[in-house]
């Protein structure tokens, strides 16, 4: 909110800060160790040895900047996890969520760099470091509003975990830094024990009282 607030200033109404009444985990970047797709990483570990699948639960989600990255992610991981377009999450919260690939699919590609101007006004990076990045232009970043309200969204929709990834580290990189300046977030490898951690399954019953909340709000 606060880079809509100084990039955006009308766009948004001013809110008082929010807090949490009760503690939560820090946001966590998912790094791994090998070129794999992390979607492939975490579901391609879903079956055991007696050929189960352990996805994701009812109560998880991923979350995808459009429909053609729907698409793609359904086409990996199937009926292992519900995947949805940021915009079909409005109203609805999860426990935990994983957001895939957002800066890599945002049409501002490397336009995310602007992001450097802000945290250079504000100290939270030195003045001096040079780190090459386009000044604002509101003609130019336009979608950088948009693109920020779907960003709030995604990062709402969580009550207990939210876990990030990308692909595209040329696109990520600004928004990731901001977050770790901040100390907003944790970097975490994602290794065998993290995916089971990540990984909780439901009941049919379960995704049947899901399915029925879903239609009744959709």
């Amino acid at each position: 909110m606060s880079l809509l607030y100084f990039f955006f200033p009308s766009s948004v109404d001013k809110l008082n800060l929010e807090t949490g009444l009760v503690y939560g985990e820090a946001h966590v970047l998912l790094e791994s160790d090998n070129d794999e797709n992390v979607i492939m990483t975490i579901f391609g570990e879903s079956k055991t040895k007696h050929g189960n699948l352990h996805g994701f639960g009812a109560e998880q989600v991923i979350l995808v900047h459009d429909d053609a990255s729907k698409k793609q992610i359904i086409d990996h991981v199937g009926k292992q996890a519900l995947v949805l377009t940021i915009v079909e999450c409005k109203g609805l919260e999860f426990q935990d969520v994983l957001l895939y690939n957002f800066f890599g699919s945002s049409p501002l590609r490397n336009k995310w760099r602007v992001l450097y101007g802000y945290m250079k006004d504000k100290d939270i990076i030195s003045h001096s470091k040079e780190i090459s990045h386009p000044s604002f232009d509101r003609s130019k970043h336009y979608l950088l509003c948009s693109d920020l309200k779907q960003l709030y969204v995604a990062i709402t929709r969580t009550r207990q975990r939210l876990w990030i990834c990308e692909n595209t580290e040329d696109y990520y990189r600004p928004m990731f830094d901001y977050w770790k300046k901040l100390c907003l977030v944790e970097v975490r490898l994602l290794d065998s024990s993290l995916i089971q951690a990540m990984q909780t399954g439901s009941s049919s019953d379960d995704w049947m009282l899901w399915g029925t909340k879903l239609f009744n709000e959709g």
